[in-house]
């Protein structure tokens, strides 16, 4: 993986309109080193020596749960990676990354946090797309695969959501193609303050009275 330093926010769009501008996408983490690419299930594990079978049983048995119980509120699903896409949305653990078509969305994510830390924008380019067998039972992919979500809510539209999902979600996702776009702690408050100025903030971000107090709160801060 190539690890390239960003300096300002117009470096940063320098790099992504001439390097990345077809086809890419973004995913960004607010402490790079603590955040590998490795879906929350991967991460949920409460012992790291658990094997794959043992994860997804507990993946399994958690989506089944999700599924009986979220059913009043939740309208289309009508596979199980459509249900996967829903509950990773929600918060449940499973075996999906989110990744943004908007590079400014992953700045966005990559700013957050401590200043101590420094945050990051992978950037990476999928080819394989998930096919109608994999909707129906995506435990059974062989190699990582893109979803696009159906825009169920307002968060996936207004984040221009794309979600991979891995098959096992323990292995931290690499690639001789994958760049990571680094973001030094320092440069954290100046960059936030950059993207606010292009509508890029909590309320833009988490469509709804949440994003609002949020960004409301972090305007004041």
């Amino acid at each position: 993986m190539k690890i390239t330093p960003v300096s300002d926010l117009s470096h940063f769009v320098e790099l992504v309109g001439s390097d990345f501008s077809r086809g890419h996408v973004f995913r960004g983490v607010s402490e790079l080193e603590n955040h590998p690419l490795i879906p929350t299930i991967g991460r949920f594990s409460p012992e790291s020596n658990w094997t794959l079978p043992r994860i997804t049983s507990e993946e399994r048995s958690m989506l089944k749960r999700f599924k009986l119980e979220a059913a009043p509120y939740v309208s289309g699903a009508s596979s199980d990676l459509e249900w996967l896409v829903i509950a990773r949305h929600h918060g449940l653990p499973v075996r999906l990354l989110d990744w943004s078509r908007n590079p400014l969305v992953a700045l966005y994510f990559a700013v957050q946090g401590d200043n101590r830390h420094s945050g990051g924008v992978y950037v990476e380019r999928f080819t394989r797309s998930v096919t109608e067998r994999d909707r129906l039972n995506p435990f059974g992919l062989k190699q990582v695969a893109k979803i696009n979500p159906v825009h169920a809510n307002a968060r996936i539209s207004a984040q221009a959501s794309l979600l991979t999902i891995h098959p096992d979600p323990r292995v931290p996702y690499t690639s001789r193609s994958l760049v990571c776009l680094r973001i030094s702690g320092k440069l954290k408050r100046d960059l936030k303050l950059s993207l606010r100025s292009f509508g890029i903030h909590p309320a833009s971000m988490f469509p709804g009275p949440d994003g609002v107090a949020e960004n409301i709160v972090s305007w004041r801060g």
